[in-house]
This record gives structure tokens, C-alpha cells and sequence, in this order.
């Protein structure tokens, strides 16, 4: 049977490279739980889980969208998932609001890589930070694509909070209200900022 970085290595991304600073940053904060908006592949919420650390909730209609292409991934993602043997990992299908309306429990950690428009990226900031933590972390993907709608860059640049922004793999953009982790951030991995 695969291992499990052979199993990852085997899921399309244009994740792959954040992989690092995701493992960094679950094991700098020791998350209980995480939220992935957006499985696509499964890239992402697997990097998360297969920390070990908190339980990873991957929340994604599985439709697809004019940026990513009509598409239903849902199955390929479960059968990873049962590779990969993760028992701190769930996948929940639905839209990112409908998910929202019934959720209750606090985040540490938020990915957002849903639809790439200006208004999709602030509704679901606006929708899903009401349930961070006082601390916690959002990252959100594809800061550095412009055109074609791709807007969340702009988007970002609009957060008032301390932030940083990694340059490669389309951008990770990292929004914290703990200032001295984004100092942290900064200092350990300023050679992949912009």
C-alpha cells in the first residue's frame, strides 16, 4: 500500500508548495479544529489532517465553478480519504452558507479557496471569521492571480489586520489578529514573501 506523502504526491494541485507552512503553522498553534472551504482534489485538507493534529472539517459543494471547471470530485476525495486512513478528517458536502447556517463549533484555523471573485471571497471571510477564534488564523489562496475574476487578492488587500502573503502557488494570503504570530510568520519565512 502507498504511503502517505505517495498518496499526496498523487493528488492534483496548485497547492503543493504551501504544504510546508501548513504543517508549520498546524504545529505551531496546535488547532483543534480547522476548516477547509474548498476541497477540489483534497490537497489542502489532507496536508491539514495528515498532521495528526485537530480535526479537519473539508466543506465543498463538489460542483465545481467557471474558475476550476463544472466538475464532481466528491468521490475521488473519499477514496483518499480511506487511503490516507485519517480518523481526524470529515468531508461535508454542501455550499459554503448552507454549511455555515448550522455550524456552531469555534475554528482555529480557516482555508478559503472557494469561487476567486471579490464578493464570493468577502462572503465567505464575512460568513465563516464569525467563527474564529479570538486568535486564529485564516489563509486564503490565489492572492497573486489577477484576471479572468480571480479577485482575491483584492480582496485581501482590503483586511485590516495584520496579514502576510506568500508569493508562490498563485499566493497564500495569512490574516491573524495575534500580531505576534504574524511577526513569526514574517520572520521564518520571509524569503517567500512578497
Amino acid at each position: 500500500m502507498a504511503g502517505t506523502q505517495e498518496i499526496l504526491d498523487s493528488i492534483p494541485t496548485s497547492w503543493r508548495e504551501h504544504a510546508p507552512f501548513a504543517r508549520w503553522l498546524v504545529r505551531r498553534i496546535l488547532p483543534c479544529t480547522i476548516v477547509d472551504l474548498g476541497v477540489d482534489f483534497g490537497f489542502s485538507t489532507f496536508t491539514f489532517a495528515t498532521t495528526g493534529i485537530g480535526f479537519v472539517f473539508g466543506v465543498d459543494a463538489f460542483e465545481g465553478d467557471a474558475h476550476a471547471g463544472a466538475r464532481d470530485t466528491e468521490r475521488e476525495v473519499r477514496q483518499k480519504l480511506m487511503e490516507l486512513e485519517l480518523t481526524n478528517c470529515a468531508i461535508v458536502r454542501g455550499r459554503f452558507d448552507e454549511v455555515a447556517a448550522s455550524w456552531t463549533t469555534p475554528i482555529d484555523i480557516l482555508h478559503i479557496d472557494g469561487y476567486h471573485s471579490f464578493d464570493a471571497a468577502k462572503n465567505d471571510y464575512d460568513t465563516w471569521t464569525r467563527f474564529l477564534k479570538p486568535k486564529g488564523v485564516v489563509l486564503m489562496h490565489d492572492t497573486c492571480v489577477e484576471g479572468h475574476g480571480y479577485e482575491v487578492g483584492k480582496f485581501f488587500n482590503t483586511i485590516d489586520l495584520p496579514k502576510v502573503n506568500f508569493g508562490h502557488c498563485y499566493g497564500l494570503g495569512v490574516v491573524s489578529q495575534d500580531e505576534k504570530l504574524i511577526e513569526e510568520i514574517r520572520s521564518t519565512f520571509k524569503d517567500k514573501l512578497i
